[in-house]
C-alpha cells in the first residue's frame, strides 16, 4: 500500500483580489455622497435675503439685500412719499411725509421676519429669505431701534 502525499493547500477565505474589489466598492459607495454634499454646498451659497416692498397690499419692488453697496429709493404716489435707504444688507425708511413718522423711527432692519410699517401710507417692507426652511432670525431679546422697549 502506497500512501499518497497530498499537497497541503491553505484554504483562505479571501484572496488579494477579493480585498482589492472590496476596497474599490467602498470607495465607489462614497461617490454619491460627494455629489450630494457638493449640491448642498451650492444651494447654501444661493441663499440670500431680500426686502419686499408693498403698498396697499400690492407688491411695488423687491430689493436684494447685500448686493448693492448703498442707495436710496423713493416711493411717491398721490402725495405720499417714503424714502427707502439700503446699506449693504440693511434697509430702513429714511424719510416719509406722514404725521407720526413711525416708519422712520423703526430704524435699520436686516433679519428675515422683520418688518417696517407706515400705516398712513399703507406702506410695508418685509425682510424675507430665499431659503423657505430657514427659521426667522429675529432675536426676541433684541429691542434696539423699536418703538416699544420693555
Amino acid at each position: 500500500m502506497k500512501i499518497k502525499k497530498t499537497k497541503k493547500t491553505k484554504n483562505h477565505l479571501f484572496k488579494v483580489g477579493d480585498f482589492l474589489m472590496i476596497f474599490i466598492l467602498i470607495i465607489l459607495s462614497f461617490i454619491p455622497t460627494y455629489f450630494f454634499l457638493q449640491k448642498q454646498t451650492h444651494k447654501a451659497n444661493e441663499n440670500y435675503t431680500y426686502a419686499r416692498i408693498r403698498v396697499n397690499n400690492q407688491q411695488v419692488k423687491v430689493i436684494k439685500l447685500g448686493e448693492h453697496k448703498h442707495f436710496t429709493w423713493t416711493y411717491n404716489h398721490h402725495n405720499e412719499k417714503n424714502i427707502v435707504e439700503v446699506n449693504n444688507n440693511k434697509i430702513r425708511v429714511k424719510d416719509a411725509n406722514c404725521k407720526d413718522q413711525v416708519c422712520v423711527k423703526q430704524g435699520w432692519k436686516s433679519k428675515p421676519g422683520q418688518t417696517i410699517v407706515c400705516l398712513p401710507h399703507k406702506f410695508l417692507i418685509e425682510i424675507k429669505s430665499s431659503n423657505p426652511h430657514q427659521p426667522n432670525k429675529t432675536d426676541k431679546k433684541d429691542f434696539n431701534n423699536t418703538l416699544v422697549n420693555p
